[in-house]
């Protein structure tokens, strides 16, 4: 199937800027910018956004679009539906699991619910997102799939059982659905040696801040900021963690897994796709900084059990997390969606999960 991609002509609309769009464009795909499609809801941007991608249907004249992302999903798979063009959705993530706000997840629901019927085949990202989707009836089953994240491989490995002192790292954006606070609450009563390093940026970076100096570990934490060197700077950690609110399938830790890292991590959506709890890491409760405070004190005193985690960790990133099966299964639903249309297809992928 990998052979195919040469038949396609691909086109992405999305924000103006950014780590996708520079990625894109550095693989000679052009780039359509979308101004108006924002993640807030805002009715009149949202209006400008829908006659946006119906400019760039009329443009592209498309075969097929795939949207990525609950706003861009909805907007999308409404231009879509009004130009005819079968629309496929990947949720990464639903706004409606359990740990999303109740202002949010209600209004989340009703425009997935009806965004449900208006595209093709819905893409979850683990098992745990596809029964949470059959449940609240987003779709039938039949147009509900699993298709787990996947990423390449590299030959970077982290060594988690030498540290002195260990170096704690949680990549994640700055934003409602992380909990980097919990974290910090944790970590403020742990008595072993360690260092934190916090990746990413976001509107809570400053809330983290204050929070990392009322607990008085500012001496311990490093705010790294957004990285093109997430691989290099897990291969100097030894422990991952990533403690939220609700979660897809985080790429964050499939990258944890690809180093070899041990990993503690909030059990919400799809992370247990990925950690086996007292396997290749260890689940904590969610908003419980007594939970992770134990299992970060468990890993920091035990360089074997980290050692043995993190094998197990890269283990199962081989065998589950391979980009090229995640590719592989997503073009079969192209061609299941497109039959025997020409073999020329235009893909217009919507993203705005930088956004979310």
């Amino acid at each position: 199937m990998r052979a195919s991609v040469e038949r396609y002509t691909v086109q992405l609309a999305t924000e103006e800027s950014g780590f996708l769009v520079d990625q894109a464009k550095a693989l000679g795909i052009s780039v359509v910018p979308l101004r108006q499609l924002v993640m807030p809801i805002h009715p009149m941007k949202d209006i400008l956004a829908i006659r946006g991608l119906s400019d760039a249907i009329r443009q592209f004249r498309p075969h097929l679009i795939h949207a990525h992302s609950s706003k861009a999903g909805l907007l999308t798979r409404i231009a879509a539906r009004i130009h005819n063009v079968p629309c496929v959705f990947t949720a990464h993530g639903w706004g409606f699991s359990d740990g999303v706000p109740q202002s949010r997840k209600w209004i989340v629901l009703v425009s997935e619910w009806l965004a449900g019927r208006l595209g093709s085949t819905i893409i979850a990202v683990s098992e745990f997102d596809r029964n949470l989707a059959l449940r609240y009836r987003i779709g039938s089953p039949s147009r509900i799939v699993t298709i787990v994240n996947g990423i390449r491989d590299d030959g970077i490995r982290a060594i988690p059982e030498h540290g002195d002192p260990p170096i704690i790292t949680m990549v994640a954006r700055f934003s409602p659905q992380k909990d980097h606070i919990t974290l910090l609450e944790a970590l403020s009563t742990v008595q072993l040696p360690f260092n934190l390093w916090f990746v990413g940026d976001g509107p809570l970076l400053a809330q983290a801040q204050s929070c990392a100096e009322r607990l008085k570990l500012l001496d311990r934490t490093k705010f790294c900021g957004t990285s093109s060197s997430v691989p290099e700077l897990l291969q100097k950690s030894h422990i991952f963690s990533l403690i939220s609110h609700h979660e897809g399938l985080p790429i964050s830790i499939l990258e944890a897994m690809r180093a070899g890292l041990p990993i503690v991590a909030t059990d919400t959506g799809g992370v247990s796709d990925a950690v086996c709890h007292g396997w290749n890491g260890l689940l904590v409760s969610r908003n419980d900084a007594r939970s992770v405070k134990h299992a970060i004190e468990l890993l920091l005193g035990n360089p074997d059990l980290r050692a043995q985690f993190g094998r197990n960790s890269r283990i199962a990133f081989e065998e589950k997390f391979n980009v090229h099966a995640m590719v592989d299964k997503t073009f079969s639903i192209y061609e299941s969606i497109l039959g025997e249309q020409p073999s020329r297809l235009s893909l217009d992928p919507i993203s705005v999960s930088s956004r979310r």
